[in-house]
């Protein structure tokens, strides 16, 4: 299965400012708020989180907790660590206002 999202990284931005940590922290683990602070564009590199996870509850056909879903990387290449299994199907672009992932399920048993 295959799902896709693009997010508008304006839309983040506006999202973080009114809303703050509430936000953050309901939809982003720890250690997805700790990457993205510590990078250029915290705005920009949280998008492509969302968009990751929005990408992954389509690619899965179900509506899943947010946090259950993490952003992980490991030799520069994103991944998806769901209740502690790891996808390795993800890409992440960035260009300039936008972000979007897309995110591939195997249905191998």
């Amino acid at each position: 299965m295959i799902g896709i999202d693009i997010v508008d990284i304006s839309r983040i931005k506006a999202i973080i400012d009114k809303h703050g940590a509430r936000f953050l922290n309901r939809v982003f683990t720890e250690t997805e708020i700790g990457y993205a602070r510590a990078k250029r564009s915290m705005e920009e590199t949280l998008a492509g989180r969302f968009a990751a996870k929005e990408a992954f509850m389509k690619a899965s056909g179900m509506w899943l907790p947010w946090k259950d879903i993490e952003v992980q990387r490991e030799d520069g290449r994103p991944f998806i660590s769901f209740r502690g299994k790891r996808y390795n199907g993800l890409s992440i672009s960035h260009e300039r206002a936008y972000a979007v992932a897309v995110v591939m399920i195997s249905d191998k048993k």
